[in-house]
């Protein structure tokens, strides 16, 4: 597994920003799983995340304004990509806010993500499967599986079917991989049904 190793400053000890670098996880972590660098900017109570795609230029990624501190506030996605030492030279890649050109897809990530991953950039070559297994209490099993995707993209999708569980489904999050130790893995319970989402190596 290759995921990006966190930035190097002083601010990585910052209340306000590992606040902000928790709250925007399921945004970072698919960047970082590209091989990405990625920080959150703190620039006089404006937020963004940026990401360094190691060829000169950078994404920049923020809502309507600056992110808000509570990520549940955002309105949709802009991501900018800019040269890191002439930020002058840039290009708008996506727009998901209620004006923007891609407002139907809100605030989800998939699309997004989908859209970065076209990038001709250097990034992690190896593609991913997101998928789920529910265990009723009776014991039967029900497999649901994605197609095989760019690492960004599948991370993406594993926060996307993560947060269903628990926001339509009721489910509750009783166990996470931890970050460090591999692909994304979690388990999620209701009255006596588990269901665990993974994100697993594809192999031809």
């Amino acid at each position: 597994m290759t995921i990006a190793a966190l930035p190097d400053h002083n601010s990585i000890t910052d209340p306000l920003w590992l606040k902000l670098f928790n709250g925007y996880r399921h945004v970072i972590a698919p960047l970082r799983h590209n091989g990405w660098t990625t920080d959150v900017e703190l620039c006089g109570g404006e937020y963004h995340l940026r990401a360094d795609l190691g060829d000169g230029t950078e994404l920049i990624i923020a809502a309507t304004h600056s992110l808000p501190v509570d990520s549940a506030e955002v309105d949709g996605w802009t991501v900018v990509r800019q040269g890191i030492d002439n930020p002058d030279v840039h290009t708008a890649l996506y727009d998901s806010t209620p004006d923007g050109a891609q407002s139907h897809h809100g605030t989800s990530l998939i699309p997004m993500l989908a859209r970065i991953d076209e990038l001709d950039v250097p990034k992690t070559a190896q593609q991913l499967i997101v998928s789920a297994t529910h265990t009723s209490p009776y014991g039967a099993n029900h497999n649901q599986t994605a197609g095989i995707e760019a690492p960004g993209t599948a991370v993406a999708r594993f926060f996307e079917w993560s947060q269903r569980l628990i926001t339509a489904e009721g489910y509750r999050k009783v166990w996470e991989r931890p970050e460090q130790d591999g692909h994304p893995l979690a388990l999620f319970e209701r009255v006596g049904h588990i269901t665990t989402v993974r994100v697993t190596p594809w192999h031809e």
